[in-house]
């Protein structure tokens, strides 16, 4: 079996962009991964793997081991970053290829499931309904009786957990604060008093809205730097929230925010497990959170092996289709110490339509996948029937 085409193909998803890439053997078996990322990283990161992906045709894909290693040699002097997430992707890719090749979900090439089931947390929550309501099919989030009354649909359908990101009460509603991608708020990156009392004010909608068997969990990503953690922590615990998630390239500024009395998750940045050693050595994060898809399915299992051995459990990043939903929920099926796999509930009419297959959840838990390879492909026909366009690329 041989390596013969490397493509890529890319789905609109309201504001977001779904890229694929596909692994064409000569043998007629197929492999796909995904790789869905930020505007400007899809748009580069297929760049990347276009140009590495010439390096490995002809190269078998059922030897992985070799053909993630040909992939780091040649890039040693850029690791990490977009050159890492094209190794994952073109890695990924021949896993599923394998794992159909031999007729096997790809758990199994790493020793098989610990579980049936995944339990999931409802990711995102009331972001797509302050942006894209319409496009959703949702009803729109603009005051905090919708997020109580969203808070008390996270609980009726099942789910154990919520995320939501730094959304704010005011006089004008409820509103997302972006300071990192430009918006109020930058560059300084230091919310004010008043906006954490915004925040304070939506959270404690969303518990109110739950009732006591949800927990509530904050993701701030790179939107708050420094000391400003460590602040943010403390206003947070009063209010029992159960993990404050933040982005960092340096497990420094995370430290400052350990005695908050709030769960630390972090690191999904971050790649390698190399990478992921400074943060554990530290004590820096209580839950690291690590991509599938942009560290490729065998070094995710290496980071969460070593997370292991400090009594951490994982929590796999998953914010796109429904291939990275299912990418991800082979890592948590295959992996002891897992915590909890994030997921979009919210998404464009459209999403089942541009897969073979979507997640089986009930009572907010993801049925391991029982099909070969990964247990689900784009469909490339609904694919072109959703082009992606030029600004969501």
């Amino acid at each position: 079996m041989r390596i013969t085409a490397l493509d890529s193909l890319h789905c609109g998803a309201g504001t977001r962009t779904w890229s694929f890439l596909r692994l064409t053997t000569d043998t007629g078996v197929t492999g796909w991964s995904e790789y869905s990322d930020s505007e400007l990283g899809s748009v580069a990161l297929s760049s990347v793997i276009e140009r590495l992906g010439r390096r490995v045709l002809g190269h078998d894909p059922r030897r992985v081991g070799l053909l993630e290693a040909t992939l780091r040699a040649r890039l040693r002097e850029a690791a990490g970053g977009l050159a890492q997430r094209a190794v994952a992707a073109i890695v990924n890719a021949a896993l599923d290829a394998k794992a159909r090749h031999l007729d096997v979900p790809v758990y199994e090439l790493f020793g098989g499931a610990v579980r049936d089931s995944v339990p999931l947390y409802w990711s995102h929550c009331g972001l797509g309904r302050i942006r894209m309501s319409e496009a959703l099919g949702t009803p729109a989030l603009r005051d905090l009786d919708d997020v109580r009354a969203l808070g008390a649909e996270v609980r009726e359908r099942g789910y154990r957990a919520l995320k939501t990101n730094l959304l704010v009460a005011d006089a004008g509603g409820v509103r997302l604060w972006l300071p990192a991608w430009g918006g109020a708020g930058f560059p300084e990156l230091e919310p004010e008093p008043e906006l954490l009392a915004g925040a304070a004010d939506v959270l404690r909608a969303f518990a109110e809205g739950a009732g006591p068997g949800v927990r509530i969990m904050l993701d701030v990503n790179f939107n708050v730097k420094g000391p400003a953690i460590g602040r943010l922590a403390r206003a947070l615990a009063p209010l029992g929230v159960d993990w404050l998630e933040v982005d960092s390239h340096d497990p420094r500024p995370l430290l400052a925010a350990r005695g908050g009395g709030v769960r630390i998750a972090s690191c999904e940045s971050v790649h390698t497990a190399r990478a992921y050693r400074p943060f554990f050595d530290a004590g820096a994060v209580d839950v690291p959170i690590v991509d599938v898809a942009w560290n490729g399915l065998p070094e995710a299992v290496r980071v969460a092996a070593l997370a292991d051995t400090y009594d951490l459990n994982i929590a796999p990043h998953n914010c796109a289709g429904h291939l990275y939903t299912f990418m991800s929920a082979h890592l948590a099926a295959a992996t002891a110490n897992l915590s909890v796999l994030e997921y979009d509930v919210d998404g464009v009419p459209w999403r089942d339509e541009v897969f073979t297959r979507a997640p089986e959840i009930a009572d907010g838990r993801m049925a391991v996948p029982d099909g070969p390879g990964w247990g689900c492909e784009p469909d490339e026909e609904a694919i072109r029937a959703h082009p992606a366009t030029a600004t969501a690329v």
